[in-house]
């Protein structure tokens, strides 16, 4: 809708701003005070103890400038603050206070994404959340407001995704990793490969439903410039006679192996984080090169000069693109990144689809690049926003999207395949002298990490054993929670526990933590609240016990170490 943002002095001699969309004018602050307003909004707010607290609406920042001195502030485990109008400016002082408090958050909706305020709901996962609407703001035409609570909505749905993620590839995020010490060994490292690209240009092929009328685009430009396909779309690719330079691979189910490598001959260059299966670096027939994934602290134990990207790859496509400009490229064209189900389709013809992709449906809308809205599902929604998040990250590189249906990327700009001139011949580089790690890593490295992960399950079955035989009694006191906390930070400060185990499973740490961190504030606590204390921590130690227990006991690890 059109609106406008417009200034006012109130009677205080603050500046407010008015929200006018041609048939009235409304003040986003009180006319009179804005400071007396904040403080009577802060007393109505309400029980946010230990909350994770979003406000809807900043206007002149009085709101916040009040809030910081207020006891509800203190009481508070954070406060993100939600403005629906980039227009408006927020003085010096409040953005100053905004940076230097701790429990402080601020963003324009459109800096607000899911994935962002997913972040927020994991750090301060188990704590409860209220959402609050400025007083002045619910007159305002409610589709704007609707747009902020959507974004809300969808970080809730994103946040459970990636939860269900971590769980379900929890084992495997540590034993792919060492399945593939090995074939790390041989790889060329990904940092040996900076700027060696510089100037060219590069295609990424992805395999979302534009794939298929676009593989004569990729014949036509493929002597001028390297194409990178993700693994998805190698199938597809090969069988339309094209071989591209290098195939990308990052997941770590059998099912990425199955359905998209298994059973096909390529002998180009295979780029692979360290989670990628194992089974598509075993059989592949080419050049191997090597980044680890950022989630990845297992390499690290065995590997620690291996390039790694500072953001995380929830998609392959995502990696791609760090990988291409990684390497210098100058320009890259963007085939098949549809990220949205196009005449309700995620894969392209000629995609070997798994069973998930086979069952998918509309469950958001984005806008494509005819100015359309066309149906997604979250996790593509995620991937397209966590793509235009890397994309801000880059500086010289020009980026094409040849996706007319597909979503539009932020910081890409739509060409017509038609479009695309002559393109110049592109340069011939080599990878061949480049030499392999060849750190000389075999089994007993392998044996190694095993070993110590076993001598940390024994410590948190000793650390569980003790708290169970107190939690028996139904008697815990001050001293033995002190105890129980200080034995409990010792063993989350082992390496493998924190930089391996607690990073794949973040949110069940962060809960833990929680628990303990914002827990209700008394002059002397019950034996009951000791209790729950303890039971919570009883129940953390065991999921961790059988975490742990699953990576030793895995038959992938105990054929091979056997």
């Amino acid at each position: 809708m059109k609106y406008q943002i417009v200034s006012q002095i109130a009677d205080d001699g603050s500046k407010i701003f008015l929200f006018s969309d041609g048939y009235k004018q409304i003040p986003l602050n009180s006319i009179y005070s804005p400071e007396k307003e904040a403080q009577r909004f802060i007393k109505k707010m309400g029980v946010v103890k230990n909350h994770l607290v979003i406000i809807i609406g900043v206007g002149n920042g009085a709101l916040i400038d009040c809030l910081v001195n207020s006891h509800v502030y203190k009481e508070s485990a954070h406060f993100i603050f939600v403005e629906p109008f980039k227009e408006i400016a927020l003085s010096e002082n409040t953005l100053n206070l905004i940076k230097n408090e701790k429990k402080l958050s601020f963003y324009y909706v459109d800096e607000l994404t899911s994935l962002v305020f997913s972040q927020y709901l994991s750090a301060f996962i188990s704590l409860p959340t209220s959402i609050l609407i400025h007083p002045n703001y619910q007159k305002i035409d409610p589709s704007i407001l609707k747009k902020c609570l959507q974004i809300i909505n969808d970080g809730i749905k994103t946040r459970k995704i990636m939860n269900n993620t971590e769980l379900k590839f929890a084992v495997d995020w540590i034993i792919e990793p060492l399945l593939n010490y090995p074939y790390i060994d041989k790889a060329i490292n990904l940092k040996d490969l900076k700027n060696k690209y510089a100037g060219e240009r590069a295609v990424l092929i992805a395999s979302g439903p534009s794939l298929k009328q676009n593989m004569g685009t990729i014949k036509k430009i493929q002597s001028s410039a390297y194409t990178f396909s993700v693994g998805s779309a190698l199938r597809a690719v090969l069988t339309n006679g094209i071989t591209p330079d290098f195939v990308l691979s990052i997941d770590a189910g059998d099912i990425n192996y199955e359905t998209h490598f298994k059973d096909l001959y390529y002998d180009g260059t295979l780029i692979f984080e360290t989670l990628s299966n194992s089974n598509i670096q075993r059989n592949h027939k080419g050049t191997l090169v090597v980044s680890r994934s950022l989630n990845d602290n297992i390499s690290s134990l065995t590997f620690p000069d291996l390039h790694t990207f500072q953001f995380n790859s929830p998609s392959v496509a995502i990696f791609t693109l760090q990988v291409i400009a990684y390497l210098g490229f100058s320009e890259v064209y963007l085939i098949g990144q549809d990220l949205a189900l196009v005449d309700g389709r995620y894969y392209a013809d000629g995609i070997r689809e798994h069973g998930g992709a086979k069952s998918v449906k509309i469950e958001t809308e984005v806008e494509n690049n005819r100015g359309e809205m066309v149906g997604t599902t979250h996790a593509l929604k995620i991937f397209l926003e966590s793509f235009e998040n890397v994309i801000k990250t880059f500086s010289n590189i020009k980026i094409y999207n040849l996706s007319e249906f597909g979503a539009k990327i932020k910081g890409t700009e739509f060409i017509h395949p038609n479009s695309i001139k002559e393109l110049p011949e592109r340069k011939a580089i080599q990878l061949e002298r480049l030499h392999a790690i060849n750190a000389g890593i075999g089994l007993d490295n392998i044996k190694e990490v095993i070993h110590k992960f076993e001598q940390v399950l024994e410590q948190m079955k000793k650390a569980k054993k003790s708290i169970e035989r107190l939690l028996k009694i139904g008697s815990i006191s001050n001293d033995d929670m002190k105890k129980i906390l200080k034995s409990f930070r010792k063993i989350s400060k082992e390496p493998l526990i924190e930089k391996v185990i607690m990073s794949n499973l973040t949110f069940m740490f962060n809960k833990i933590v929680n628990k303990f961190e914002y827990f209700e504030d008394k002059a002397k606590y019950s034996n009951d609240d000791l209790l729950a204390l303890t039971e919570e921590l009883k129940n953390f130690y065991l999921l961790v016990i059988n975490y742990i227990e699953d990576v030793v006991s895995d038959k992938r690890i105990t054929k091979l170490i056997k």
